[in-house]
């Protein structure tokens, strides 16, 4: 069953380079508000270079076992909405020129499980694994003119863009502590996922021809295999309440994905690597017991 259909998403943890407390489980949420800029963006289609940053509320739950003081097992899952929409005005394209209003959404979700060990009192190094799944929607309405800036075609579009990928992590979580239950810390990970790319036009209304021609596209799809690697870096400060048990953190999130099409989107068509950001501010309060 795809992520986008579970009601409920289990995340288990954010508290890889923490400083290590005495204590068995930690559980508790994550929330953040982030800006993305998809690489459908370095696509050359219609009106898809316009593509604005989508942002949106991303949250989880959270949970961490501490088997050791230098070993932690983790979960961790963000899931949340990210919308955007921008206009086209008179932008050439293929010898044409369109004008046009989109709206594009996606709902994403992230899984990560991680593995860390303590290398030193205030160095994790950690192996993950992350499953991450973005399904997007796109609305547009445009209009194509000739060189003469006479309307050719009216277009009205329905589309939908699947992104799955997963694959493994390597990276390093560092902790200071400092003053009274303060700390400040840092993850940073390097990341490689396989996947696949699946772009699907529900329809399409097309006007042609002096409007004299008509015609409905239905359900024509497509899909790529993709490979995607890049980093993904988190900075937090928090502050630990000591005997009360809670832990509370204020960070910032930059992950950049480089996408790899293994296959041509249509023959005689292939598509260019593009890069993907993801960037934004997180709170997270955790529980230990």
């Amino acid at each position: 069953m795809k992520l986008k259909k579970v009601t409920v998403a289990i995340a288990l943890v954010y508290l890889l380079s923490m400083p290590v407390f005495a204590v068995d489980f930690i559980i508790g949420a994550k929330a953040g508000y982030y800006g993305w800029e998809p690489f459908l963006k370095e696509i050359d289609a219609s009106g898809f270079s316009e593509i604005d940053v989508g942002v949106g509320a991303l949250y989880g739950p959270v949970l961490s076992l501490l088997f050791t003081p230098d070993i932690s097992l983790s979960l961790a899952a963000l899931t949340g909405v990210q919308s955007t929409h921008w206009k086209a005005n008179y932008e050439p394209w293929e010898g044409e020129y369109l004008a046009g209003t989109y709206f594009f959404e996606s709902r994403r979700t992230d899984v990560d499980t991680v593995l860390s060990y303590r290398l030193m009192q205030n160095l994790k190094a950690f192996l993950g694994y992350k499953y991450q799944y973005i399904d997007s929607e796109l609305n547009y309405t445009e209009i194509r003119t000739d060189a003469a800036r006479e309307i050719s075609e009216i277009i009205i579009s329905n589309g939908e863009a699947e992104t799955m990928s997963h694959g493994p992590a390597l990276g390093l979580g560092y902790s200071l502590p400092f003053g009274k239950g303060f700390f400040v810390a840092a993850n940073l990970s390097g990341l490689y996922m396989a996947g696949e790319f699946k772009l699907k036009e529900k329809y399409s209304y097309g006007y042609y021809s002096g409007f004299n021609d008509y015609n409905i596209r239905l359900t024509d799809s497509k899909t790529i295999d993709i490979a995607q690697y890049g980093v993904n870096f988190e900075p937090a400060i928090g502050f630990s309440t000591g005997e009360s048990g809670f832990i509370y953190t204020l960070g910032l999130r930059y992950q950049w994905l480089r996408t790899d099409f293994k296959d041509d989107f249509a023959p005689g068509e292939p598509l260019d690597d593009a890069n993907d950001y993801l960037y934004g501010v997180f709170v997270s309060v955790l529980y230990t017991f």
